[in-house]
């Protein structure tokens, strides 16, 4: 099986040979690291792993002590499978705050109240971080991976402040509130 690091480090050596450190550049750079829980150090496990798998392999020489890698046509192939299996159907979140709402007995219950006032902020930066990134990037599927990232923190932030204000069953509300976050979006976009 093919995980979510398989498909990020075969894309990227996709778009050219890379070693381990330029990629780790790059992951950082795009901004990956909000969405990926590909760390600095599993970058090279993950190299390792693709290589055993003849997914990638050493391009002849090396950069200094830095093993260049590029995908093998095996790669591609199952670089275009896994990605395709990921986008043709919607996932739903099974971690994080859904499971952990559960853990309260009320929503109005004080400590979760905190708890979602902290998570707003959180969110309120993460947000702030994106835009950033999305301006920077110039990379096409970069933009569209955090334009993507965006609107999911965007309706996870109304979605929070909505439990804060105890209108969580006033879904018109939030329904129009993602929809002006979204006109935001395209302004900052023109």
């Amino acid at each position: 099986m093919t995980s979510d690091s398989d498909v990020v480090l075969l894309s990227l050596l996709a778009e050219q040979p890379r070693h381990g450190y330029d990629l780790d550049r790059i992951i950082e750079q795009r901004g990956y690291r909000q969405w990926t829980s590909l760390a600095s150090s599993s970058v090279y496990y993950v190299l390792g792993r693709l290589a055993d798998r003849g997914l990638i392999e050493p391009v002849g020489g090396t950069e200094g002590r830095r093993t260049v890698f590029r995908v093998t046509r095996t790669g591609r192939r199952e670089r275009g499978e896994a990605a395709g299996r990921r986008l043709a159907v919607p996932t739903s979140s099974h971690a994080g705050a859904l499971p952990a709402l559960g853990a309260y007995a009320r929503l109005d219950d004080p400590e979760l109240l905190a708890v979602l006032a902290r998570r707003a902020v959180a969110l309120e930066e993460r947000i702030e971080v994106l835009r950033r990134v999305r301006q920077s990037d110039r990379e096409e599927h970069a933009r569209a991976i955090v334009a993507h990232e965006l609107l999911r923190h965007e309706a996870d932030l109304v979605w929070t402040r909505s439990l804060l204000e105890g209108s969580i069953d006033d879904a018109t509300r939030a329904d129009v509130a993602v929809r002006d976050n979204r006109e935001n979006s395209r302004n900052e976009r023109t």
